[in-house]
């Protein structure tokens, strides 16, 4: 696969390294379950490549209970080019850095889906795992987040295989 047209564009941003320290896991993941991935700093990433990849990962710390402003900016910019349905049909996925329980990072989660989802983009939970997706926060051990990043890097490329097999 061509270098610029990936199975999955992981799309984050990091504030004090939580979320930054969670997409090499979800990376090799990605790898290990047969897929290509690009990653982009949310200030890096291309609209382009958003249109190019079969799927997108957005990866976002909590910023008061909600995502963090430049994810939310680059989806409220996207929302003008070619809306509604250039992102229509991709897979979808969200990972979040936060600090303690209770301190917003499962809204924040499924704030993010939501914003996902009014792009058309598919969704799929994951029963076996964190339902929604990957949560680090401040006291989790590392090889536990390595382990679920990497899991559910996997599910997102096994997901974009089903979807797109006849590529």
């Amino acid at each position: 696969m061509e270098e610029n047209k990936p199975d999955l564009l992981i799309i984050y941003t990091t504030k004090n390294g939580r979320t930054g320290g969670m997409v090499e896991p979800i990376q090799q993941g990605i790898i290990d379950g047969g897929g290509t991935v690009i990653t982009r700093r949310v200030d890096e990433v291309q609209w382009e490549e958003m249109l190019a990849a079969k799927g997108i990962i957005v990866g976002t710390p909590v910023r008061f209970g909600g995502v963090d402003w430049e994810i939310k900016r680059l989806f409220d910019v996207t929302a003008f080019q070619d809306y509604p349905g250039p992102l229509d049909g991709k897979v979808g996925g969200a990972f979040v850095g936060g600090g303690r329980p209770g301190g917003g990072a499962e809204l924040c989660l499924l704030s993010m889906l939501h914003i996902l989802l009014n792009h058309g983009m598919v969704i799929q939970g994951h029963a076996l795992s964190t339902h929604y997706g990957p949560v680090m926060l401040r006291d989790t051990p590392q090889e536990e987040i390595d382990s679920i990043c990497n899991a559910w890097g996997q599910h997102w490329a096994a997901l974009v295989h089903r979807l797109y097999r006849s590529d």
